[in-house]
């Protein structure tokens, strides 16, 4: 079932970006763990800025590309933990496990083909 529209799709990105943002601060975490967190949350705004859709101010990646990428990120963040030999039970795997299997959920829940609008293009 399809219940996330684009619009709601991008509220829990940039509360994903916040949330990935500040990860750093809130659990102890490894430097180059932390720096991964920095680096994940800028792309995530990034695509988040250039999608087409509500909260996009660009519009040069389309609505369902986006999802891709959201898809390919949310497996690779369920794999990091496993490829880097993170130990078990750490705050890091932990951290990637959860946001790779949200990133999956939301993925599953999004209508990747629904209308998408611009907040810069589209009257209020």
């Amino acid at each position: 079932m399809k219940i996330l529209s684009p619009a709601a799709h991008g509220v829990i990105d940039v509360c994903f970006v916040v949330f990935v943002a500040l990860a750093p601060v809130m659990f102890d975490l490894a430097p180059t763990i932390d720096t991964t967190c920095f680096v994940l949350a800028g792309g995530y705004l990034l695509v988040t800025l250039l999608t087409n859709y509500r909260l996009g101010l660009l519009r040069l990646i389309p609505f369902p590309v986006h999802g891709w990428l959201d898809l390919l990120t949310g497996l690779a963040l369920v794999a990091a933990p496993f490829v880097l030999g993170l130990g078990a039970n750490t705050a890091e795997r932990n951290l990637f496990l959860g946001l790779g299997i949200f990133s999956v959920i939301v993925w599953l829940l999004t209508d990747w083909k629904a209308q998408a609008r611009s907040l810069m293009t589209d009257p209020g």
